[in-house]
């Protein structure tokens, strides 16, 4: 398998984003989305109280992690993410989200 068979290789994939409590914009992640959205197979929204930090995790069933890197830089970008992560539906890991959290918001 060379390097350019990996990128169109399909799998499932959870594209979490994570904001500050009360921050989190639905309609905005949609948007940057675009027309993968269609893709999506299930969503869940999260709040930590504690940790005062909204979620939102959309698992999409076949897609090339290539197809969400421009999302995921697009969403890090917006200044009320707090962080984006791309993982397995079994590696849903909430540590890895605070790797990739905004220093401010941590």
């Amino acid at each position: 398998m060379t390097n350019s068979d990996r990128s169109t290789d399909t799998f499932s994939l959870n594209l979490a984003v994570r904001a500050a409590a009360g921050e989190l914009r639905i309609i905005s992640i949609w948007q940057a989305l675009g027309r993968y959205g269609a893709k999506a197979k299930r969503t869940r929204v999260h709040r930590d109280g504690k940790k005062r930090i909204d979620e939102l995790i959309v698992t999409f069933e076949s897609i090339a992690p290539a197809e969400l890197s421009p999302i995921v830089a697009q969403l890090n970008a917006e200044p009320w993410v707090a962080g984006v992560v791309t993982t397995s539906p079994r590696e849903v890991d909430r540590q890895s989200l605070k790797l990739l959290a905004k220093p401010e918001l941590t």
